[in-house]
């Protein structure tokens, strides 16, 4: 594998503001050809949370194997616009929210390897809200791509 100088910067992509609060899985993110390395993930309320007990996190929907989590579940219920999610990078810890326009920057202590498939925002109930998403990533292959869903 050969890896040009600017495939070695990091690249971000950003997701419009959406309905992500379904009770079920919503894609963001889609890495179409081969391995990626996340870097950093955002979410920020840019429309309330409407109330009632919600968790929510991120997990990843390989196109082959098992979807995995990838931090552990967070309420959600009732955040204000500006709220920010991110988290860590380690699957065990949980989703980090941070109100008010402040958290911690998005990029994360622990990169991601990411193959073919997609990042999930899951939430555990169906809710009035709107989140808009931004990632950081840098390819691993040639001709990678890691674009919003």
């Amino acid at each position: 594998m050969r890896i040009s100088p600017s495939q070695l910067a990091l690249q971000r992509v950003d997701r419009a503001t959406a309905d992500v609060l379904t009770g079920a899985a919503v894609a963001i993110y889609t890495v179409g050809v081969g391995r990626v390395l996340l870097y950093g993930l955002i979410g920020e309320v840019t429309t309330v949370l409407g109330a009632g007990a919600n968790n929510g996190s991120f997990q990843f929907n390989p196109t082959t194997g098992t979807t995995v989590a990838m931090c552990a579940a967070l309420d959600i219920l009732t955040d204000e616009a500006g709220t920010y999610y991110t988290f860590s990078g380690l699957r065990t810890a949980a989703m980090i929210e941070s109100s008010s326009g402040a958290a911690p920057m998005g990029l994360m202590g622990t990169p991601v390897v990411l193959g073919i498939g997609q990042i999930e925002f899951l939430t555990t109930a169906n809710v009035t809200g709107s989140i808009s998403f931004q990632a950081w990533w840098m390819p691993l292959d040639d001709g990678a791509t890691f674009v919003a869903a």
